[in-house]
């Protein structure tokens, strides 16, 4: 235990005991789900699955003929084979050991044909790392498309825990809250998926940990060191790579710069790093939404799609539009745990009062640190910016993400927002709840009952799985 307790940096027994529990749970159940949720199984899987391979294959901004709504690339007949497989069965069969069936007999090709996979194409192609490094060591090996798929689950796996057992051990506190959203299903599922989602959740998280860490540093009136200013910038650069709109969480470092400049708290050589870091990280952010912009993904589904002709709509009477994106954003419900496909729709989400109760144990989980944590009172008031500054970020997110979807996804003309989904936002939540506490001492039993309720939709989430199968 003294070994975790080293690696989690953490001092207090139980509090690593509770924390270590939460990230054994999550990682085999995430484990479980790379080798029994059959492939397709989450939400838009094929599709990151084949821009993976693509990437490997070198196939970066390929269209079909210049089909702005068929961007892809080449991919082999039995990869081709062995997705189509699922996505023809639908969600009927959500569970089983793909590999051991008839199609997970499938043999390595060479042969390659264009496939299009347009909405994951928007993406950085770093984005599928963990997963091209897979496909292309794959290239020499020559396995199967079936080991291959397991291995590419296997490998976003454990860069999304690698990522999460850093930024434990990064946070200075609060980082039950950090286990915590470990355990939240979509986040647990998805990080035994190929998806795009992984490493965004992945950055933010990281990120959130490195701005919170020279946050508590400055709220001490500590200098940032070297050491502090490397990882910030680090985890700068990966949220740049993340997928549209993360880069906006950049926002918060603003305030933080301001902040310890005017204490004085860094010398100017880091201060020049940290600027260029972020000014580096927003070039490459405009960047590649300068390479996308002509990317038509809402064609791809048959949409009628046009960004310039919904502009246009918006402009044309602004107050409607106001009066339906406001609407459509106080109306829309956060709350939804997604779980992915299922044989049912009522599988696919856990009761509201499960899903309730959970986020009442993330939102309270600041309450639960270590025995030695050292609370700091900030008697400086200029300092309030900094926490204005991630919820200031967090909002700029969740505007962005509903007014993007609305341009690129949504019918002109429409009086709805299509497209938007939870999962979209799990990660982001982080923000708002890594302030710097200050607490009194809560009871045994008090912290046993919190730790309980992050735990049920999880429950719940085993429960669906075990009837969907018998």
């Amino acid at each position: 235990m003294k070994k975790i307790e080293k690696l989690l940096g953490i001092k207090d027994q139980m509090y690593a005991r509770h924390i270590c529990m939460a990230l054994c749970i999550s990682f085999i159940v995430s484990l479980g789900s790379v080798f029994y949720r059959n492939p397709g199984s989450w939400m838009d899987e094929p599709f990151h699955y084949y821009r993976a391979i693509q990437i490997s294959n070198g196939d970066i901004y390929k269209n079909d003929n210049g089909n702005m709504a068929l961007f892809g690339g080449q991919v082999s007949e039995t990869q081709l084979a062995f997705m189509n497989h699922f996505v023809e069965k639908g969600t009927k069969d959500t569970f089983g050991f793909y590999f051991l069936s008839e199609i997970g007999g499938l043999s390595y090709s060479e042969t390659t044909r264009f496939q299009a996979a347009t909405n994951a194409v928007p993406y950085h192609p770093l984005v599928y790392f963990p997963y091209v490094l897979v496909a292309v060591l794959n290239k020499a090996l020559h396995l199967s498309p079936a080991v291959e798929f397991i291995l590419m689950r296997l490998s976003g796996l454990i860069f999304a825990f690698s990522f999460l057992i850093l930024a434990i051990r990064m946070m200075p506190f609060s980082k039950w809250t950090v286990a915590v959203l470990a355990l939240h299903p979509t986040l647990l599922l998805t990080n035994s998926a190929i998806s795009a989602d992984l490493f965004t959740n992945a950055a933010v998280i990281l990120f959130i940990a490195c701005l919170t860490k020279v946050t508590y540093r400055i709220a001490k009136l500590r200098n940032i060191t070297k050491l502090d200013a490397m990882q910030l910038a680090l985890s700068i650069l990966f949220v740049s790579l993340a997928k549209v709109p993360a880069f906006l969480i950049l926002l918060s470092v603003l305030p933080v710069l301001y902040f310890a400049y005017k204490e004085k708290l860094f010398v100017r050589k880091i201060a020049v790093f940290l600027l260029f870091a972020l000014t580096f990280s927003l070039l490459c952010s405009a960047l590649l939404i300068l390479l996308i912009k002509d990317v038509n993904t809402g064609a791809y589904f048959g949409r009628d799609v046009d960004t310039f002709k919904q502009l246009a709509y918006i402009f044309s009477d602004i107050p409607k539009f106001l009066s339906m994106y406001f609407r459509e954003m106080f109306s829309y419900d956060y709350t939804v745990i997604q779980l992915g496909y299922a044989r049912e729709t009522f599988y696919q989400k856990p009761p509201a009062i499960v899903s309730m109760l959970y986020y009442f144990a993330y939102a309270v989980s600041w309450l639960y640190q270590e025995r030695n944590y050292e609370s700091v009172k900030v008697s400086i008031e200029k300092f309030k910016i900094i926490q204005f500054g991630k919820v200031a970020s967090f909002l700029a997110i969740l505007f962005a993400t509903f007014l993007i979807l609305y341009l690129q996804y949504s019918l002109v003309g429409s009086n709805i927002i299509d497209g938007v989904q939870q999962r979209y936002f799990t990660a982001y939540s982080l923000l708002l709840l890594t302030f710097i506490p200050h607490i009194r001492r809560l009871k045994t039993q008090v912290i046993n009952w919190l730790v309980a309720l992050a735990y049920f939709p999880l429950a719940v989430y085993l429960l669906y799985v075990f009837f969907q199968l018998f």
